[in-house]
Protein backbone atom coordinates (compact mmCIF):
# COMPACT_ATOMS: atom_id res chain seq x y z
CA UNK A 1 0.00 0.00 0.00
CA UNK A 2 1.04 3.58 -0.58
CA UNK A 3 -0.65 6.14 1.68
CA UNK A 4 -0.22 9.87 1.20
CA UNK A 5 -1.08 13.09 2.91
CA UNK A 6 -2.98 15.41 0.57
CA UNK A 7 -2.12 19.09 1.03
CA UNK A 8 1.58 19.78 0.63
CA UNK A 9 2.31 16.20 -0.45
CA UNK A 10 0.11 15.20 -3.38
CA UNK A 11 -1.06 18.72 -4.23
CA UNK A 12 -0.75 22.35 -3.37
CA UNK A 13 -3.73 23.11 -1.15
CA UNK A 14 -6.83 23.20 -3.35
CA UNK A 15 -4.95 22.09 -6.48
CA UNK A 16 -4.57 18.90 -8.49
CA UNK A 17 -1.59 16.52 -8.71
CA UNK A 18 1.13 17.43 -11.16
CA UNK A 19 1.79 15.01 -14.06
CA UNK A 20 4.34 12.64 -12.47
CA UNK A 21 2.53 12.52 -9.15
CA UNK A 22 -0.72 11.79 -10.95
CA UNK A 23 1.02 9.06 -12.92
CA UNK A 24 2.37 7.57 -9.68
CA UNK A 25 -1.17 7.24 -8.32
CA UNK A 26 -2.34 5.65 -11.56
CA UNK A 27 0.68 3.32 -11.52
CA UNK A 28 -0.23 2.04 -8.05
CA UNK A 29 -3.83 1.47 -9.11
CA UNK A 30 -2.76 -0.39 -12.25
CA UNK A 31 -0.25 -2.58 -10.36
CA UNK A 32 -2.72 -3.54 -7.63
CA UNK A 33 -0.95 -1.51 -4.95
CA UNK A 34 -3.57 -0.24 -2.54
CA UNK A 35 -3.84 3.54 -2.42
CA UNK A 36 -4.54 5.41 0.79
CA UNK A 37 -5.04 9.00 1.85
CA UNK A 38 -3.75 9.94 5.31
CA UNK A 39 -5.08 13.40 6.01
CA UNK A 40 -6.18 15.93 8.58
CA UNK A 41 -9.42 16.23 6.62
CA UNK A 42 -12.51 14.38 7.84
CA UNK A 43 -13.77 11.26 6.11
CA UNK A 44 -16.85 12.12 4.07
CA UNK A 45 -18.01 11.95 0.46
CA UNK A 46 -15.63 14.76 -0.52
CA UNK A 47 -12.58 12.84 0.67
CA UNK A 48 -13.83 9.53 -0.70
CA UNK A 49 -14.29 11.23 -4.10
CA UNK A 50 -10.94 13.03 -3.96
CA UNK A 51 -9.35 11.06 -6.81
CA UNK A 52 -12.49 11.49 -8.91
CA UNK A 53 -12.27 15.25 -8.36
CA UNK A 54 -8.81 14.95 -9.94
CA UNK A 55 -10.39 13.23 -12.98
CA UNK A 56 -9.34 9.71 -12.03
CA UNK A 57 -11.80 6.87 -12.36
CA UNK A 58 -11.08 5.14 -9.03
CA UNK A 59 -11.48 5.71 -5.29
CA UNK A 60 -8.93 5.51 -2.50
CA UNK A 61 -8.76 2.01 -1.05
CA UNK A 62 -8.15 3.44 2.44
CA UNK A 63 -8.63 6.79 4.12
CA UNK A 64 -7.16 7.80 7.46
CA UNK A 65 -8.92 11.03 8.39
CA UNK A 66 -8.67 13.75 11.03
CA UNK A 67 -5.04 12.80 11.78
CA UNK A 68 -6.03 9.26 12.73
CA UNK A 69 -9.35 9.84 14.51
CA UNK A 70 -11.29 8.38 11.57
CA UNK A 71 -10.77 5.51 9.15
CA UNK A 72 -12.58 4.15 6.09
CA UNK A 73 -11.89 1.51 3.46
CA UNK A 74 -13.67 0.82 0.19
CA UNK A 75 -14.25 -2.85 1.07
CA UNK A 76 -16.45 -2.17 4.13
CA UNK A 77 -17.50 1.39 3.20
CA UNK A 78 -18.13 2.55 6.74
CA UNK A 79 -16.49 5.32 8.73
CA UNK A 80 -14.99 4.40 12.09
CA UNK A 81 -14.12 6.94 14.77
CA UNK A 82 -11.58 6.55 17.54
CA UNK A 83 -10.85 8.27 20.86
CA UNK A 84 -12.64 11.59 20.67
CA UNK A 85 -11.31 14.57 22.64
CA UNK A 86 -13.65 14.98 25.64
CA UNK A 87 -15.68 18.17 25.77
CA UNK A 88 -14.18 18.95 29.20
CA UNK A 89 -10.72 19.10 27.61
CA UNK A 90 -12.07 21.24 24.77
CA UNK A 91 -13.22 23.75 27.37
CA UNK A 92 -9.81 23.78 29.10
CA UNK A 93 -7.96 24.40 25.84
CA UNK A 94 -10.34 27.15 24.81
CA UNK A 95 -9.87 28.82 28.20
CA UNK A 96 -6.20 29.57 27.49
CA UNK A 97 -6.49 30.11 23.71
CA UNK A 98 -9.71 32.10 23.38
CA UNK A 99 -8.36 35.57 24.22
CA UNK A 100 -5.90 35.38 21.31
CA UNK A 101 -6.91 36.58 17.87
CA UNK A 102 -7.30 33.01 16.59
CA UNK A 103 -10.07 31.21 14.79
CA UNK A 104 -11.47 27.91 16.07
CA UNK A 105 -12.80 25.05 13.94
CA UNK A 106 -14.48 21.74 14.77
CA UNK A 107 -15.72 19.07 12.34
CA UNK A 108 -18.89 17.70 13.92
CA UNK A 109 -19.87 15.70 10.84
CA UNK A 110 -17.20 16.00 8.18
CA UNK A 111 -17.63 19.07 6.01
CA UNK A 112 -21.40 18.73 6.32
CA UNK A 113 -21.36 20.29 9.78
CA UNK A 114 -18.41 22.51 10.65
CA UNK A 115 -18.33 24.86 13.64
CA UNK A 116 -16.16 27.98 13.48
CA UNK A 117 -15.62 31.08 15.56
CA UNK A 118 -15.60 33.43 12.59
CA UNK A 119 -14.85 33.65 8.89
CA UNK A 120 -11.21 33.69 7.88
CA UNK A 121 -9.45 32.86 4.63
CA UNK A 122 -9.14 29.17 5.53
CA UNK A 123 -12.85 28.89 6.33
CA UNK A 124 -13.71 30.79 3.15
CA UNK A 125 -11.49 28.48 1.10
CA UNK A 126 -13.05 25.43 2.71
CA UNK A 127 -16.55 26.69 2.01
CA UNK A 128 -15.69 27.38 -1.62
CA UNK A 129 -13.55 24.30 -2.23
CA UNK A 130 -15.39 21.67 -0.17
CA UNK A 131 -18.89 23.10 -0.02
CA UNK A 132 -18.54 23.11 3.77
CA UNK A 133 -21.66 23.81 5.79
CA UNK A 134 -20.28 26.16 8.46
CA UNK A 135 -22.06 27.43 11.57
CA UNK A 136 -20.47 30.34 13.42
CA UNK A 137 -20.81 29.78 17.15
CA UNK A 138 -19.70 31.03 20.57
CA UNK A 139 -17.26 29.44 22.98
CA UNK A 140 -19.89 27.44 24.86
CA UNK A 141 -21.16 25.74 21.71
CA UNK A 142 -17.71 24.31 20.95
CA UNK A 143 -17.80 22.57 24.33
CA UNK A 144 -21.17 20.85 23.88
CA UNK A 145 -19.88 17.49 22.54
CA UNK A 146 -16.70 15.42 22.40
CA UNK A 147 -14.82 16.19 19.17
CA UNK A 148 -12.43 14.46 16.77
CA UNK A 149 -10.09 17.44 16.98
CA UNK A 150 -10.00 21.09 18.02
CA UNK A 151 -8.36 23.19 15.30
CA UNK A 152 -6.96 26.72 15.53
CA UNK A 153 -6.06 29.06 12.66
CA UNK A 154 -3.75 32.02 13.23
CA UNK A 155 -1.29 34.39 11.62
CA UNK A 156 1.95 32.48 12.01
CA UNK A 157 4.26 35.49 11.78
CA UNK A 158 2.27 37.31 14.45
CA UNK A 159 1.33 34.58 16.90
CA UNK A 160 3.65 31.58 16.49
CA UNK A 161 5.95 32.30 19.44
CA UNK A 162 3.12 33.38 21.72
CA UNK A 163 1.01 30.32 20.92
CA UNK A 164 3.90 27.88 21.35
CA UNK A 165 4.66 29.49 24.71
CA UNK A 166 1.03 29.12 25.80
CA UNK A 167 0.83 25.52 24.63
CA UNK A 168 4.01 24.59 26.47
CA UNK A 169 2.76 26.27 29.65
CA UNK A 170 -0.49 24.29 29.46
CA UNK A 171 0.85 20.82 28.72
CA UNK A 172 -1.47 18.02 29.78
CA UNK A 173 -1.63 14.24 29.74
CA UNK A 174 -5.22 14.60 28.50
CA UNK A 175 -4.48 16.07 25.06
CA UNK A 176 -1.76 16.32 22.44
CA UNK A 177 -1.23 18.87 19.70
CA UNK A 178 0.23 18.84 16.22
CA UNK A 179 0.82 21.27 13.36
CA UNK A 180 -0.80 20.19 10.13
CA UNK A 181 -0.39 23.31 7.98
CA UNK A 182 1.14 26.76 8.21
CA UNK A 183 -0.71 28.68 10.92
CA UNK A 184 -2.78 25.65 11.94
CA UNK A 185 -2.62 23.94 15.34
CA UNK A 186 -4.72 20.88 16.17
CA UNK A 187 -5.49 19.31 19.56
CA UNK A 188 -6.56 15.68 19.91
CA UNK A 189 -6.84 12.97 22.51
CA UNK A 190 -3.48 11.29 23.30
CA UNK A 191 -2.72 7.99 21.62
CA UNK A 192 -4.35 8.87 18.31
CA UNK A 193 -2.31 9.74 15.25
CA UNK A 194 -1.97 8.68 11.63
CA UNK A 195 0.55 6.00 12.61
CA UNK A 196 -1.68 4.30 15.19
CA UNK A 197 -4.57 4.19 12.74
CA UNK A 198 -2.29 2.98 9.93
CA UNK A 199 -1.52 0.01 12.17
CA UNK A 200 -5.25 -0.60 12.72
CA UNK A 201 -5.96 -0.44 8.99
CA UNK A 202 -3.08 -2.71 8.06
CA UNK A 203 -4.08 -5.26 10.70
CA UNK A 204 -7.64 -5.32 9.39
CA UNK A 205 -6.57 -5.62 5.74
CA UNK A 206 -3.69 -8.01 6.54
CA UNK A 207 -1.05 -5.74 5.05
CA UNK A 208 2.45 -5.94 6.60
CA UNK A 209 3.60 -2.49 7.69
CA UNK A 210 6.95 -3.10 5.99
CA UNK A 211 5.05 -3.26 2.71
CA UNK A 212 3.68 0.26 3.14
CA UNK A 213 5.05 3.51 1.69
CA UNK A 214 3.86 6.58 3.61
CA UNK A 215 4.32 10.07 2.18
CA UNK A 216 3.86 13.39 3.96
CA UNK A 217 5.20 16.84 4.66
CA UNK A 218 4.22 18.02 8.14
CA UNK A 219 4.51 16.99 11.78
CA UNK A 220 1.15 15.23 11.76
CA UNK A 221 2.58 12.84 9.13
CA UNK A 222 5.58 11.77 11.22
CA UNK A 223 3.98 8.81 13.02
CA UNK A 224 2.60 7.46 9.73
CA UNK A 225 5.99 7.75 8.01
CA UNK A 226 7.75 6.07 10.93
CA UNK A 227 5.32 3.12 11.10
CA UNK A 228 5.58 2.40 7.38
CA UNK A 229 8.34 0.40 5.76
CA UNK A 230 9.33 3.51 3.80
CA UNK A 231 8.62 7.09 4.84
CA UNK A 232 9.00 9.87 2.28
CA UNK A 233 8.87 13.59 3.13
CA UNK A 234 8.50 16.34 0.55
CA UNK A 235 11.23 18.95 0.15
CA UNK A 236 8.72 21.57 1.33
CA UNK A 237 8.11 19.64 4.56
CA UNK A 238 8.81 20.72 8.12
CA UNK A 239 12.29 20.18 9.51
CA UNK A 240 11.04 17.61 12.02
CA UNK A 241 9.17 15.66 9.34
CA UNK A 242 12.30 15.56 7.17
CA UNK A 243 14.38 14.18 10.03
CA UNK A 244 11.77 11.48 10.72
CA UNK A 245 11.52 10.30 7.09
CA UNK A 246 13.66 7.70 5.37
CA UNK A 247 13.85 9.89 2.27
CA UNK A 248 13.33 13.54 1.41
CA UNK A 249 12.40 14.40 -2.18
CA UNK A 250 14.71 16.59 -4.22
CA UNK A 251 11.83 18.80 -5.39
CA UNK A 252 8.86 20.27 -3.58
CA UNK A 253 5.16 19.61 -4.18
CA UNK A 254 4.84 22.52 -6.62
CA UNK A 255 7.55 20.97 -8.81
CA UNK A 256 6.14 17.40 -8.90
CA UNK A 257 8.48 16.30 -6.12
CA UNK A 258 6.72 13.12 -5.03
CA UNK A 259 6.04 11.71 -8.49
CA UNK A 260 9.56 12.30 -9.74
CA UNK A 261 11.08 10.77 -6.60
CA UNK A 262 8.89 7.66 -6.76
CA UNK A 263 9.73 6.90 -10.38
CA UNK A 264 13.42 7.60 -9.91
CA UNK A 265 13.94 5.68 -6.64
CA UNK A 266 10.99 3.43 -5.72
CA UNK A 267 8.98 2.27 -8.74
CA UNK A 268 11.72 0.36 -10.48
CA UNK A 269 10.34 -2.52 -12.55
Amino acid sequence: MMICDIDGTLVLKGGKPMPMTRRALEYCHEKGILLGLGTGRPVDKRTIDKFKSWDMDFEPDVIIGVNGCEAWNRFERKRERYDLLPKEEVAKILDFMWDLDVNVCVFEDGYDKVLARRRDWMIEESMNRNGSNVEFVDKERFCKYDVVKLEFHYEEDKYEDLIMDLVNKHRSDNYVWTKSFTGTLEFMKPGVDKGVTLERVCRKLEIPLNKVIACGDMDNDIAMMQKAGIGICLANGSDTAKVAADYVTEKDVSHDGLGEFLFEHIFID
